[in-house]
């Protein structure tokens, strides 16, 4: 759809927003905002390139094609339904917490050459799971890691290491992330917003729908339909409120 294009080229132009111009604790950004080309100017280093140095939690490498997220530990242990989540929303079944808007890390991903999709959908016509309907989300894979120090020492591993089976059957999957890039949805005012700024939901694991990072398979988000079954890795998780940074990057095929 035409307004889909102008989107996905204004979003880019919107790096600038995730740098600084917009304040990072903004929430509910417009479809009008995001296309307002004046408001974003990202900062560029001696190299010509976006500085790479985290600015209000968010900034990119286009040299490594590395998007950066500046978050703390959310929780250490429990059932997990999000992964990462803006703050304010969604930290009680989440492993990490930002303070940067869904928008805005769309806008960096696009920066560096990542595609977006669609959330993934579910819906069933009678009330048994066999009747249970499943549609994956697409865009482009990615890779999710995350940067921590731990008694001085740096480390870097994926997020998928921070997850468990419950039932200790199956090792997750790191490689199942995908750039769906949320949905807008009217703002109540006769425009649009950016959903994942309202929901939270910057790296998802159940599917709501309206994730800016999805789990590749579609997990219901109905205990009923989908038993709970990945949960939080506490003994590979720092302390609670430990600062990480989340480095997220297109998977090239």
């Amino acid at each position: 759809m035409a307004w889909q294009s102008k989107i996905r080229s204004a979003l880019c132009i919107a790096l600038a927003a995730a740098c600084g111009c917009v304040a990072p604790t903004q929430v509910g950004v417009e479809k009008s905002d995001i296309e307002s080309p004046a408001k974003f100017a990202a900062p560029i280093n001696s190299a010509g390139r976006p500085d790479t140095k985290l600015a209000n939690g968010l900034s990119i490498n286009q040299d490594t094609g590395e998007v950066f997220v500046k978050g703390n530990v959310a929780l250490r242990q429990g059932f997990l339904e999000q992964l990462v989540c803006f703050k304010g929303t969604r930290e009680h079944e989440s492993l990490v917490v930002v303070n940067v808007a869904a928008s805005h890390i769309h806008a960096a991903l696009l920066a560096v050459g990542a595609r977006a999709g669609h959330p993934g959908i579910w819906s069933r016509d009678k009330a048994t799971v066999n009747d249970l309907k499943l549609e994956p989300p697409t865009g482009d894979i990615l890779g999710v890691q995350v940067e921590y120090v731990l008694d001085g020492v740096s480390h870097r591993c994926d997020l998928g290491e921070w997850i468990e089976d419950a039932r200790h059957q199956e090792k997750f999957k790191n490689a199942s992330f995908v750039f769906a890039g949320s949905r807008f949805e009217p703002d109540g005012r006769g425009g649009q917003r950016y959903t994942a700024d309202v929901t939270g939901s910057t790296v998802g694991l159940v599917t709501f729908g309206d994730e800016l990072i999805a789990y590749a398979q579609v997990i219901p988000d109905q205990a009923e339909i989908s038993q709970p079954r990945w949960q939080a890795n506490t003994a590979r998780i720092p302390a609670q409120g430990s600062d990480v940074v989340l480095i997220l990057k297109p998977v090239k095929p």
